[in-house]
């Protein structure tokens, strides 16, 4: 059980880290990148929304995680 509480921890913090990566990416291409057109699929600045709401999942994943791992 110790081994399963472990890898459960080490998951919650490797979203945390993409998480939080993920955000400030999508932070960046809303305030700076915006009408920038990427890869021919549409506005940075909707990837930049696409990015910080799915970071910002990661990271309460991650939490949750964390929180699960450090009560076992």
């Amino acid at each position: 059980m110790k081994k399963f509480a472990l890898s459960v921890g080490v998951i919650g913090l490797i979203l945390n880290v993409l998480g939080g990566a993920s955000t400030l990416w999508g932070v960046y291409l809303i305030a700076f990148k915006s009408g920038v057109e990427m890869f021919g699929w549409g506005d940075a600045k909707t990837f930049g929304y696409l990015f910080f709401c799915v970071g910002l999942c990661f990271v309460f994943v991650g939490v949750l995680l964390a929180r699960y791992a450090r009560s076992r």
